[in-house]
């Protein structure tokens, strides 16, 4: 699968290049860098608890690469461009609410609180983002240039699950509704981004720019927990996240 999405990838490369190349005008590439924070709403914690999509956090951190045209005349294709991104992402997970309360001590709560895991994945993929003013900004003085981003993309993904009161999948360690339900290892899952962001030109060749992303993945196992959801109809989603991302953009030819 990671094969096949990176022959995909490539190809949309050569293919936007070689039309961007083509007729009137040309393409300009761009590369950048970036950073931030990652929220997690998984199966760790009450569902609807924010205290549980707040703590259970991680960070990200990437690179891409951009492509767009540039054209003599003003046509509906000088407003994409085409990003391509490699990134990695750690996020620690732990029983946040008031099924884990210091008040209680039931057998069921202490197996709660004594769980934790944790996840990381690479991440290879491409967003297509459309800015609302002509994407070639450094000649044409806008200082903000405001986008929005959408694209698939493929995730290496590796998750640990583990307890301080001993291994997992034993009756003292683990609650009922999480036994067989946890996963250790790796894996690779599509997943999907969404984004709104903006630019901030420093100088002709110098931007940067910050953006809330969005990321749904085609998997309930991301977090390394995934219930089952014919007995428990509280977990009826896959994982997703939400990341802020504060980055750096080249410009060259």
């Amino acid at each position: 699968m990671l094969k096949k999405a990176i022959l995909f990838i490539t190809i949309l490369t050569i293919t936007f290049s070689a039309y961007s190349q083509n007729g009137f005008g040309g393409s300009y590439t761009e590369v950048g860098v970036f950073t931030g924070p990652v929220f997690f709403k998984s199966d760790y914690g009450e569902r609807g608890n924010f205290e549980n999509f707040e703590k259970n956090s991680g960070f990200s951190i990437g690179a891409s690469y951009y492509l767009s045209t540039i054209n003599n005349f003003k046509g509906l294709q000088d407003n994409f461009k085409l990003r391509l991104e490699i990134s990695y992402t750690k996020a620690d997970f732990k029983h946040y609410g008031k099924y884990v309360d210091a008040s209680s001590t039931s057998v069921f709560t202490n197996q709660l609180r004594g769980m934790y895991g944790s996840t990381s994945y690479s991440s290879l993929g491409f967003q297509v983002e459309y800015y609302p003013f002509k994407t070639d900004d450094y000649n044409r003085g806008y200082s903000f240039s405001p986008y929005i981003s959408f694209g698939p993309h493929v995730n290496y993904v590796s998750v640990t699950s583990r307890s301080t009161l001993g291994e997992l999948g034993t009756s003292v360690t683990t609650p009922r509704k999480y036994m067989g339900g946890y996963k250790n290892g790796g894996m690779t899952v599509a997943s999907v981004t969404g984004a709104i962001g903006t630019r901030y030109k420093l100088s002709d060749y110098h931007s940067l720019f910050a953006e809330v992303r969005g990321q749904y993945f085609f998997s309930d196992w991301v977090d390394g927990l995934n219930p089952n959801k014919a007995l428990y109809k509280e977990n009826k989603s896959n994982d997703w996240c939400v990341g802020l991302n504060l980055g750096y953009i080249y410009y060259f030819n």
